[in-house]
């Protein structure tokens, strides 16, 4: 008995996986669902912007190590060969061996003289100016790495409320059509029945398919704007995703974060700030290169000679030798002038256009405030307008049931209904937009994406 149950529920196992077998699709993968703030946690790990900004960050600390290693001691070992092929002759004073002058050779057939030298700068201005512009050079690298993150989460943030929107179309055309749909049937049932006219249920069947038409369309633009939410987000195309987050209609949740317009929380002002103090660094830098320079240096070496190549190695005599060296730079063809010259020009046109990008900021923040009024407003008329549109749809449907509407007036009613969603899907949208345009002009978009 016990084994008949045991084979029973056996058959009824494999009855089932077979059945899921043939549902589910092979290779098919869970859809992964993201809030708005997951997606922007995961662009923040995968972006592939993130990931340069923060490669130049590591390229520019490790040029700022590059220039402090042109002040530390520098070791250089050589060693040298030589085969004296044919010796140099020179000539001794006459007195000295004989009445007239005596050529003689010296050195020996092979030669080898092997050195290590230390050479340590003790006084360079314009090399020290080298190294004061790696705090500058550094924190332009940490501003840009910001900038990469504050452009990432202002592209994910409007690709999600991209997507946001079009799902919100697509899920009011489904509710649209379900109304035709379900108003077809009853018209092909009056004109069986004589109380209605062909020309109506033509009307009606030309909207219906006009509504699947718009609803391929949204449904299209839906998956278009998910390609572009995972692109934003680094995520491979392939791996399915849904958003979580409805679109928010209550404004009062969303409003922005409260702190007044100023240049220094800007990253591109603070960036610009931080050029500015690049190009002085420069211009001094230049400038000091007329001034002498001063080292140390100590050489050690050793050397063995002889007329056989085997014995020449028999016998090494070493030598060393410490000094100082001085560098006066005395004239360069006013190559240095000109150089000077250059960097102050550079300098002027580079405060020019601080001066240019400022108004900018001050004009994008203006801009951005005033588009987010507006956006305001409109949004609150076209949910005001969309609740009318409903009311008037609503009730033209009932009176067309009961017969005291025509079918025009509730074709005129849906087609109001219809442009009073798509207004306020689009005013949605915008004024979400125009909160991120807002944000980031006044350098707080990173902490509003907190908020989210």
């Amino acid at each position: 008995m016990k084994l008949k149950m045991v084979r029973s529920v056996l058959r009824r196992t494999l009855a089932l996986v077979a059945l899921l077998a043939f549902i589910v699709p092979k290779g098919s993968v869970a859809q992964e669902a993201f809030t708005i703030r997951q997606a922007i946690d995961y662009a923040r790990s995968h972006s592939p912007a993130l990931a340069i900004a923060a490669n130049d960050q590591r390229r520019a600390d490790a040029q700022a190590q590059e220039a402090v290693a042109g002040y530390l001691p520098q070791i250089n070992g050589s060693g040298q060969f030589d085969d004296n092929l044919k010796r140099q002759t020179t000539f001794l004073p006459a007195g000295i061996f004989s009445d007239q002058p005596t050529p003689v050779q010296f050195g020996t057939q092979y030669s080898t003289n092997l050195s290590v030298q230390a050479e340590q700068t003790l006084i360079d201005v314009a090399q020290l100016n080298g190294i004061q512009a790696n705090k500058p050079n550094t924190t332009m690298a940490a501003i840009k790495l910001k900038q990469a993150e504050e452009q990432v989460v202002y592209d994910v943030a409007k690709a999600y409320a991209q997507v946001q929107t079009y799902r919100e179309q697509v899920k009011l055309l489904e509710e649209n059509l379900k109304q035709y749909d379900a108003l077809v049937p009853i018209l092909r049932l009056r004109l069986a029945n004589g109380v209605a006219q062909q020309l109506d249920l033509d009307r009606v069947e030309v909207t219906q398919r006009n509504i699947r038409s718009q609803l391929t369309v949204a449904q299209a633009n839906y998956d278009v704007s998910i390609g572009q939410l995972q692109r934003t987000m680094g995520m491979p195309l392939e791996q399915p995703v849904i958003v979580v987050d409805e679109v928010r209609t209550d404004m009062a949740q969303r409003e922005p974060v409260a702190k007044s317009f100023e240049l220094n929380n800007l990253l591109s002002y603070q960036y610009n700030e931080q050029s500015e103090l690049l190009y002085g660094i420069d211009l001094k830098r230049k400038r000091n290169a007329f001034l002498p320079t001063l080292s140390a240096y100590g050489r050690y070496g050793a050397m063995a000679q002889g007329n056989e190549l085997a014995e020449s190695y028999d016998n090494w005599f070493d030598y060393a030798a410490i000094g100082l060296k001085l560098n006066v730079p005395l004239f360069s063809g006013l190559r240095r002038t000109s150089q000077i010259k250059q960097s102050e020009i550079a300098l002027q046109n580079l405060r020019e256009q601080q001066r240019d990008a400022n108004l900018g900021f001050q004009l994008n923040y203006k801009s951005a405030r005033t588009r987010l009024l507006a956006s305001t407003s409109t949004a609150d008329r076209d949910a005001e307008s969309l609740q009318l549109a409903e009311r008037v749809f609503a009730n033209t449907n009932l009176q067309y049931q009961q017969g005291l509407a025509s079918l025009s007036d509730l074709l005129n009613a849906d087609y109001q209904l219809k442009e009073a969603r798509n207004n306020w899907t689009n005013s949605l949208l915008n004024r979400a937009v125009s909160l991120l345009d807002l944000e980031r002009s006044k350098g707080t978009l990173l902490e509003y994406a907190n908020t989210l």
